[in-house]
């Protein structure tokens, strides 16, 4: 698992525990509806669409990483030429080389930027997703409340939608292609 996917599945963990609501001790024992719960965390990492976006991101993540690299090859050059330039020379070089230095500080400070609002769009948009289809099994079937596995201590397999979620989130993806 990279980097990306491990980031990707925490910070969705995270912002996942806020979509699906938790009853308090004093709800839960009068409640009388139907219950279920879903692996948030598992739909997430089992949707192919995640994938998808993981397979953008990583791409525009090579992209700007190839662009620095091009950048700090050009810096290298000019470092290698300061030697054989006579000192009025080196001195502009030089100062060539320190405004190279500060606008490779700007593109990586613009890049990281931008991959990070792109992978926070890609997770609320898939989020957004998941909480439809877990809505739509939800109102389907008549439950009343659906939990995050990560907030139940104990649930009976039986009450687990998770594979189902994944089933047709899974099957959308197929047609929108």
């Amino acid at each position: 698992m990279n980097k990306q996917t491990v980031f990707f599945l925490a910070l969705f963990s995270f912002l996942a525990a806020g979509i699906f609501p938790t009853a308090s001790a004093e709800e839960a024992s009068s409640f009388g509806g139907k219950i279920s719960v879903v692996s948030v965390d598992r739909v997430f990492k089992e949707y192919k669409a995640t994938q998808a976006k993981e397979a953008e991101l990583q791409k525009l993540s090579e992209s700007k990483q190839a662009e620095r690299e091009k950048k700090v090859t050009e810096i290298r050059a000019l470092r290698d030429e300061l030697a054989l330039l006579n000192d009025e020379n080196r001195e502009k070089q030089k100062m060539m080389i320190e405004q190279k230095l500060q606008a490779l500080a700007e593109f990586d400070r613009q890049a990281k930027a931008a991959i990070s609002d792109q992978r926070d769009d890609a997770i609320s948009g898939l989020l957004k997703e998941i909480e439809e289809v877990v809505n739509s099994i939800a109102k389907e079937k008549g439950i009343d409340l659906i939990l995050s596995d990560r907030a139940v201590l104990y649930r009976a397999d039986t009450i687990d939608l998770t594979q189902e979620v994944i089933t047709i989130l899974n099957g959308r993806a197929g047609k929108s292609r």
